[in-house]
């Protein structure tokens, strides 16, 4: 029996989580990942070289999961990535190659800032 005044508890569960400023998310399991790429030597007022930006999937395999270029400012983009493991490789004629290794993880959204050296 209830006694006045008191709530059954699930109408005080349901009104705790409607006054939450948070709100639950679904997991969509894609992920995103932007980034700037600045070259050595070159202001960035300067026209920047335009470089390839590549997610690869790690040894043995090595393919090329996803591939974009920079714009003119040097920033790259990657929308719906898939999750897992990747090699972020990043090359520009006349300046040396960067390999980093990453892991994607579901609703990652990444920034990243890479100086290629001459």
């Amino acid at each position: 029996m209830l006694r006045r005044g008191m709530y059954p508890i699930g109408i005080a569960v349901s009104l705790l989580l409607l006054t939450c400023p948070t709100r639950a998310k679904a997991q969509s399991g894609r992920a995103s990942v932007n980034g700037w790429v600045a070259f050595e030597g070159v202001a960035y007022v300067d026209a920047q070289p335009q470089a390839t930006v590549e997610l690869r999937m790690p040894a043995p395999d090595s393919s090329v999961a996803y591939r974009t270029r920079t714009d003119e400012h040097g920033f790259f983009h990657f929308t719906n990535i898939g999750l897992g493991d990747f090699v972020l490789r990043i090359t520009a004629p006349h300046f040396k190659e960067y390999d980093a290794g990453v892991y994607i993880g579901s609703d990652f959204i990444g920034n990243w800032a890479v100086k290629l050296k001459v």
